[in-house]
């Protein structure tokens, strides 16, 4: 039997994420290794290239640090709006800043946030991170995270 506590209920999704990750990196490696030997190369081999030419190095570098900052800012601020907010930026940095962009880019963030808000916060009842914007609806029953 598998002992939830309900405040940190929001942990094991992510967790179990990993460890499938975890799984699927090892058969890659497995795999490529073995196409490798079969070709008659060492299994671990250095790639000659790791970026292609001309990266674009400001959607990496910009989609590690909004990764980072979305991590960091979860707790603080809470699921939804900080969910809206990267979602927004994330949209920007790939789609551009033209006002079509921004406009349908503001539209998803809205409500692709809410719609998972809403569904894992309410129906599903798994906790979510919440923070100062976290609004609680007493009367009814229900938390936006």
């Amino acid at each position: 039997m598998i002992n939830v506590v309900y405040s940190t209920e929001h942990w094991i999704v992510p967790r179990i994420i990993i460890g499938i990750l975890i799984v699927l990196l090892a058969a890659i490696i497995i795999t490529e290794g073995r196409a490798r030997l079969a070709k008659g190369e060492a299994f671990f081999t250095m790639p000659k290239k790791f970026f292609k030419e001309n990266p674009d190095f400001i959607k990496l570098f910009g989609t590690l640090i909004l990764f980072a900052g979305y991590i960091i800012t979860l707790d603080i601020i809470g699921f939804t709006l900080t969910s809206i907010i990267f979602v927004f930026l994330f949209n920007i940095l790939y789609a551009g800043t033209s006002p079509k962009s921004i406009g349908i880019s503001l539209l998803i963030a809205v409500v692709a946030s809410l719609i998972v808000s809403i569904a894992f916060g309410v129906f599903f009842k798994i906790t979510l991170p919440n923070g100062m914007f976290t609004i609680t609806f007493v009367d009814y029953g229900f938390t936006i995270y």
